[in-house]
């Protein structure tokens, strides 16, 4: 049995490693931008005949509440930001950098930092 010696190895189809077979499974969480295993998740809501995963019961309570809120930003024209803009994840403030992307840490789409000059309690805590 080669075959399994071989998948017993950490390769799979074609040759490629068991890590790239699980990440080229995973779907991003539309709310927070997370890698999701849709084999695994136990977070899905069906909208426009499209199952969508989530990596949390917040992220799908908030997709179901506006979900052209997070599927309009993808199809639609990007949101214009200022040049320099800082942009930093919400769950790793640590990780802070010039324009778009995604979380090294966790994979999650890094945010702009707002500079507001309100003073007060924060909604999301």
């Amino acid at each position: 049995m080669p075959e399994l010696e071989h998948l017993h190895q950490g390769t799979g189809l074609n040759g490629l490693t068991e890590d790239a077979l699980s990440t080229a499974a995973k779907v991003r969480d539309p709310v927070c931008g997370m890698m999701v295993q849709p084999a695994t998740a136990s977070q899905q809501h069906e909208f426009e005949n499209k199952t969508y995963y989530f990596c949390s019961p917040g992220c799908r309570e908030n997709f179901i509440a506006d979900p052209e809120k997070y599927l309009g930003a993808r199809k639609g024209a990007p949101a214009v930001t200022a040049e320099g803009t800082i942009y930093t994840c919400p769950m790793h403030p640590q990780i802070r950098q010039i324009g778009p992307g995604n979380c090294p840490i966790c994979g999650m789409t890094l945010e702009p930092v707002q500079v507001t000059a309100e003073v007060g309690g924060n909604a999301e805590l």
